[in-house]
């Protein structure tokens, strides 16, 4: 179980990367040689570490801590530096893969080989975009009403409405008087009328034009009670 370490002082053994951290833990044990390689690694991702004598006694092996918290982050940088150390990784190629080549007879013959009329490709292109255009435009205008296609059969159109009623003449006698009657009532004075003839005069057409319209009314309705509703 590998314990955590709180940061000391070094002790004369000791080599770190300039990097401080407040918890390590031992990570590995490495040659010496290795070991730098490590710190180095290790101090460019911003990790730190030291190295410290091995407790095996071998005077060539130091023991690796690395910071608790970036743990993780060290192993993995430590074996890919190990692996690259030993050789492991595929070697970069001596050779220049371009050596020899004339870079620009290559590309001049590489653009010489393309051969567009860009005149005519700007054309063509200004033509697809007029067709596409008229396309769009001729699905979004709304034809003429007279095409069928366009026209919502299920609309409900109301019929036209009735025309006015035209009032029989016991209405218009009826409403006749009861102006009569109000005129009578408010300007009787005015006229030089008695009083008393004025206001029996007014009340006697009132009572009588509310009588004609009161028996216009009866008959609607009962000109309504014989209609049953039903068409025939």
């Amino acid at each position: 179980m590998n314990a955590s370490l709180p940061q000391a002082g070094g002790g004369p053994d000791r080599m770190d990367n300039g990097l401080h951290a407040a918890t390590y833990v031992p990570l590995t044990d490495v040659d010496a040689e290795v070991g730098r390689h490590l710190l180095t690694a290790l101090g460019r991702a911003r990790i730190a570490a030291y190295l410290s004598p091995a407790p095996t006694g071998e005077a060539a092996q130091r023991r690796l801590f690395v910071a608790s918290e970036d743990r993780v982050d060290a192993r993995t940088i430590v074996v890919a530096a190990v692996r690259a150390l030993r050789g492991d990784e595929p070697p970069l190629p001596a050779t220049d893969p371009l050596a020899g080549v004339d870079t620009d007879s290559a590309f001049d013959a590489l653009v010489a080989d393309w051969e567009v009329d860009t005149v005519a490709a700007i054309r063509e292109a200004e033509r697809e975009l007029n067709r596409e255009d008229a396309d769009w435009r001729a699905r979004l205008l709304k034809p003429q009403t007279s095409d069928e296609v366009w026209l919502d059969e299920d609309h409900y159109i109301p019929p036209p409405p009735p025309p006015l009623p035209r009032l029989a003449a016991p209405t218009i006698i009826a409403m006749a008087v009861l102006a009569a009657s109000i005129l009578l009532l408010g300007l009787g004075g005015q006229l030089g009328l008695p009083s008393q003839f004025t206001v029996a005069a007014g009340i006697a057409g009132l009572l009588l034009g509310g009588i004609i319209l009161f028996t216009r009314v009866r008959e609607h309705r009962r000109d309504d009670d014989e209609d049953d509703g039903a068409a025939i």
